[in-house]
């Protein structure tokens, strides 16, 4: 063995350990026919001073290491264990880039995706300016048919949990202040 070899060989526990692999790592044996990459999400909290960190589809990696770009590393193990297997989630870590590098396998870099009170507020939005359309035609429809008619106004569906009731009272808004301004415009 030649030196260089020999300083790899020595070097490679030190490496391995820190990444969170384990000394299992070292000693591991063939990998499993089938390595999937996965895929992996970065979340924010609404108030932004944490991440959520959710991964799916590693599985026959033999182990895989959490990274951060704030320094942080955190060793995830095996994943083909769970239930779904390859799943992982890490919550209160800290904001930044992640990726999830695999003993077996590939480096995946992490997807940043919108915290759910900005996914929200964009819904919302969206569903006031369908309303607004929705609206609008129903009161060009109504006028036109009689202007002696009502204002249209929207049905309302039952036992919506908070989220969805936020979206179809924006909605809503939208609706009537449409069907009213083309009711007024028409008739």
């Amino acid at each position: 063995m030649n030196r260089r070899t020999r300083r790899l060989a020595a070097l490679f526990p030190l490496v391995v350990v820190p990444l969170g692999l384990g000394p299992a790592a070292v000693t591991a044996g063939a990998a499993p026919a089938a390595v999937t990459a996965g895929s992996c999400t970065v979340k924010p909290s609404d108030d932004g001073t944490t991440v959520t960190v959710t991964g799916t589809g590693f599985v026959g990696t033999r182990g895989a290491a959490l990274r951060g770009s704030s320094g942080n590393a955190e060793g995830l193990g095996n994943l083909d264990g769970f239930n779904p297997p390859g799943f992982f989630t890490r919550s209160g870590l800290p904001p930044g880039d992640y990726l999830v590098q695999a003993q077996v396998g590939t480096v995946v870099r992490c997807k940043a995706v919108r915290a759910d009170k900005e996914t929200d507020k964009e819904l919302v939005r969206a569903a006031r300016d369908r309303g607004f359309a929705d609206g609008v035609k129903a009161g060009k429809a109504a006028a036109q048919e009689s202007c002696d008619n009502d204002t249209p106004r929207p049905r309302h569906h039952q036992g919506l949990t908070a989220r969805q009731e936020a979206i179809e009272k924006a909605y809503e808004q939208g609706f009537l202040a449409g069907a009213t301004s083309a009711f007024d415009k028409f008739c």
